[in-house]
């Protein structure tokens, strides 16, 4: 059975706190992309990431496949 991978983007800057969070989550099956915290969230969510998280250590997560955008232009 093929396991499902999931998009997931973090918005961080620190180089150092990607590495710990790539280190913490390499047995999930996670395709992980890193963008800056100034990048905007909806501008994000418009690239359709499984997996949103937007500060890691603060467990501040969007659960992108449950997402239901009611503002797509």
């Amino acid at each position: 059975m093929k396991k499902s991978v999931y998009k997931v983007f973090v918005q961080e800057d620190d180089k150092k706190l990607q590495k710990q969070i790539v280190e913490e989550l390499k047995d999930n099956n996670y395709l992980i992309s890193f963008f800056s915290k100034s990048d905007s969230t909806f501008d994000l969510l418009n690239l359709n990431p499984d997996i949103l998280i937007q500060d890691y250590k603060k467990n501040k997560i969007v659960r992108c496949f449950e997402w239901s955008a009611p503002y797509n232009n």
